[in-house]
């Protein structure tokens, strides 16, 4: 597991904080951690790339849209990440450039279904220059 991710224990769901120096490397970061919750993210091939925009009406709100989306993504397309890149980021809007593939069962193992991001627990700040986040999903 990298450094600036970390798996925490939540009672009946699970959970994971992340740092970063920057905010739009905490959001992809926040990505990574959510797509390492549903499967091996190294057997992701990033073969197909799609935009991605959302908006919401402040930063916190908007790490959970970001999330919920890639998780609606990969239920109602069946498809997984394994790469992230930010190009647009504001307080309430988001763009980004995400890479992956289509699930195929002979070759990626999933390890959970994420019923939701949750905004129980959720938490986006920066602390002496660095961002941090924590994220709470229901299984």
């Amino acid at each position: 597991m990298p450094d600036w991710l970390e798996e925490i224990d939540h009672t009946a769901d699970l959970g994971y904080r992340v740092t970063a120096p920057s905010e739009a490397l905490l959001f992809e970061r926040a990505a990574v951690g959510l797509m390492r919750l549903l499967t091996d993210v190294a057997a992701v091939e990033p073969a197909e790339a799609r935009t991605v925009t959302v908006t919401a009406r402040d930063r916190t709100a908007l790490l959970r849209t970001w999330l919920s989306e890639l998780n609606f993504l990969h239920i109602h397309e069946r498809v997984l990440f394994s790469a992230f890149e930010v190009s647009a980021l504001t307080e309430t809007e988001l763009t980004a450039t995400v890479r992956g593939e289509p699930y195929e069962a002979s070759r990626h193992d999933l390890y959970t279904e994420i019923k939701a991001v949750t905004y129980h627990g959720l938490d986006v700040k920066q602390v002496d220059g660095t961002w941090e986040a924590q994220v709470i999903v229901d299984m």
